[in-house]
Order: C-alpha cells, then structure tokens, then sequence
C-alpha cells in the first residue's frame, strides 16, 4: 500500500467539493488504471483549485507503477497518449476533451535545473518529498478522502506559500519555481506579507537563474501575476528580492504602487455606480506598460509577447505624457470604455501636474470626472456618414478626408454640433 507510512490522522474526507473527480470520463480512466491493483491518485492543482473553489480544468494524476505500465493499461481504451515526459515518468492522455497528466510516484536521485535522474516508488511520502509547493503534497484518493503525507493540509487551507524542504534545492530543481512563488502569493497576499525569511534569501541568492529560462516560460508566469487583482505584495516581495529589477531594470516601483493604488479607488467608483461589468482593472499588458521601459537594448529581452500583445503594450507605453481630463471623453469615443480606463490610469501616473494630488478625496474627485467623460464619450454617436456626404457630390478620397475632418470638427465641439451644423461647414 502506497499510504502504509501516512499517519492515520493525516487520511480524512476531503472538505471541499471533488464532484469533478466522480465524471463518467475520469472514472473510466480510474476503472482502467486501478484494474489491475495499481493505487491511483489526484494531485496538484485540481485538489488545490477544488478547494479554492476554482474550476478545476485538467487533472494530474499520481501512481504507483512505472510509466511502461501505465502505457499499456491507457492503450486498452480510446485515447490519445502523449509521451512528452515519458522519461521522467509522465504520461499525457487525453479523453474527448479532457486531459490527464499520469506520473509514476518517485523520488529524485539527482537533478540537473529541470531535469532529474529518478528512481520510481509506490511510497507517498517520498513522492511528497520532491514536489515544489507544501499546498502540492496532497492527494486526493478515488473514495473521496485526502492523503496528506507530510501534513500540509494547514498550508492549503491557508493559501500560506511555502516550499517543500530546502527553498535552495527547490529552485535548483527548476528556476521557474522562483516566478511561480510570486504568482501564489498574488493569490493570497495577506496569508504571505510575512514571508519566511529563508525562502526569500534563497530567492535573492538565485534570481538571477530566472534569466536561463526561455522568454516563453517567463512571460506566461508574468502574465498570470500580473492579471492577479492583489499583486502588492508580490510586487513587494519581487523588489525586495532583486527579481523585479533583474527581469526589470528600468521598473519604476513607484509607478506600479501608485497605479495599483488607482485600480482600488476606481474599482470603487465604477461599484458604486453600475457594477464592473466586462471591465478589466487587472489588465496584465497595462501593468506591464509600467514595467517594461524599452530602450534600444532592452526591448524584449526577456519576454515572449505575441503580435497582439506587442501592439498594445506599444501603444500603452505611448500613453499618458500628454494626458488631459478632457481627452478622456475623446478617448471613450473612439476607443471604448476599457482603453479610456487603461488611458486615464496611466496618464494620471505619468503625468506630472497629479503628482501634488496626495489625498484619497482629490484624486477620487479627479477619476469620477474621468470615468463619466469616458462613458459618455463611449456612448456618443457621430451624426454623419458617408451617405449624408454622397449628396453633396462627395466621393473617394475626399469624401473619407472629409468625413474625418468634419468628425474631428465635432470632437473639437465637445460632440455638440447636430448633423445641420456639421453640415454647414461644407
């Protein structure tokens, strides 16, 4: 039995939800790897998102065979295997929609950044042992109970983020245990502001490892911690540690403080007069405006930005320097609601006649009047069309020059001139 060394008082019901483990498609794999007396069991992020109450979206499985077995017991039913792994001892099948992560329990003889030499086990606790996170030890047994092996249970409850053993060993094992750290603690930051202090010079000692990883893996981590609503802390802790400057090194920490500081009091505002609806305060290519100062040697160093994202952190990097509370209706009209909102917060950070702005009440007074010119912009509706200029004789090239000449007309008027007016200046 793979729980034999378990003590008794660390096997108990899961208190959370585990409908998800009970569907018809996980239990037909369960069926087939426990057919022929293997032990088998949920771990990782499903447990730890089921009992965060988050959707749990793919499930990582833990057993005690070798991979070769498992092979053989997922190749009697209708799956897709991938063997991306298969050497460290996972397996990924995937059933209609549904993807598993199967790994053989093990133990780690040697280690080499993400690689390892290992030797494979059916002992729970050894397998514990190597896992990255303490919240990452539990598991979750085919009956519904929890198997907690080196009782972390208390951490998962918590959300306390905490490494399995020496935070020195588990960095080494993989470099991008340094950036996932800074993204849990996102997730619970009053849980974390009093971070263990060996973890965090085990962080600083090896940040510069971050570095040898690809930009993808990088920007991927960044992007979650950045979408997160509650990244003070970690921003915090990042600086603290030299990571936010060594992925960073023109961040200006002031500027993200006092933009998170805006995000709050707008969140507020926006509450209090028709909820957030599709509205995004936590946009992570915003943030990252603040971030990411390029210059001719740094653009792109160390992220792996798609076409789209490249865009909009260009064009949010252009934002701000001549920000006025007028252009804010301006903004609302042609470019929507969000881009208003992503416009007025970093203008307001970038721009110098708010620095003296120190009190809560001013700057709320200043972002209401911005967020209604915003919105009204976004619902103001030019009066002309390329019809109305057809009329007048009006066609190709000069009709589009025209149209937008006589938009821009409107715009200056505060989108008070009526379709005659506009007219008139024909």
């Amino acid at each position: 039995m793979s729980v034999r060394l378990v003590p008794r008082e660390n096997i108990f019901p899961a208190p959370f939800d585990t409908s998800w483990f009970y569907k018809p498609v996980v239990r037909r794999l369960l069926d087939t790897l426990q057919s022929e007396g293997a032990e088998v069991f949920a771990i990782g992020g499903c447990v730890r998102d089921s009992f965060w109450d988050r959707e749990v979206k793919e499930i990582d499985l833990a057993i005690n065979i070798e991979p070769a077995r498992v092979k053989e017991l997922v190749n009697k039913i209708d799956c897709k295997v991938l063997n991306v792994g298969f050497e460290f001892g996972t397996l990924t099948v995937i059933l209609g929609e549904d993807k598993f992560e199967i790994t053989s329990m093990r133990k780690d003889i040697k280690t080499f950044g993400r690689s390892a030499k290992v030797e494979y086990t059916d002992n729970l606790v050894e397998d514990a042992k190597r896992r990255d996170f303490t919240f990452n030890t539990i598991y979750l047994s085919p009956n519904g109970f929890i198997i907690d092996p080196l009782g972390n249970f208390p951490d998962l409850r918590s959300g306390k983020v905490k490494f399995v053993g020496n935070p020195n060993i588990r960095i080494d094992e993989d470099y991008l245990r340094i950036l996932r750290y800074f993204r849990f603690v996102s997730k619970f930051p009053n849980a974390n502001k009093c971070s263990d202090q060996e973890t965090l010079d085990a962080i600083k000692t090896k940040r510069s490892l971050i570095l040898k990883l690809s930009k993808e893996r990088i920007w991927n981590e960044l992007k979650l911690i950045l979408s997160s609503p509650s990244i003070d802390t970690s921003i915090f802790l990042m600086n603290k540690t030299g990571v936010l400057s060594e992925i960073f090194p023109k961040a200006s920490l002031k500027e993200i403080e006092e933009m998170l500081r805006l995000e709050k009091l707008l969140k507020r505002i926006i509450l209090d007069q028709n909820g957030l609806g599709h509205i995004g305060l936590c946009d992570p290519i915003r943030r990252l405006a603040l971030l990411h100062v390029e210059t001719k040697n740094t653009n792109q160093v160390v992220l792996s930005l798609d076409r789209k994202e490249k865009k909009r952190l260009r064009f949010y990097q252009s934002l701000g320097h001549n920000f006025s509370e007028e252009y804010c209706q301006i903004f609302g009209f042609k470019y929507g609601v969000q881009t208003g909102i992503d416009f007025l917060l970093l203008g307001i950070v970038k721009s110098k006649q708010y620095a003296i702005l120190k009190s809560e009440k001013d700057i709320t007074m200043v972002l209401k009047s911005c967020y209604k010119k915003i919105l009204e912009g976004s619902v103001a509706e030019f009066p002309l069309s390329g019809k109305d200029l057809l009329k007048f004789g009006y066609c190709g090239k000069k009709l589009g020059q025209t149209l937008e000449e006589l938009e821009r007309i409107w715009i200056e008027s505060g989108f008070s001139l009526n379709r005659q007016k506009l007219l008139e200046n024909l």
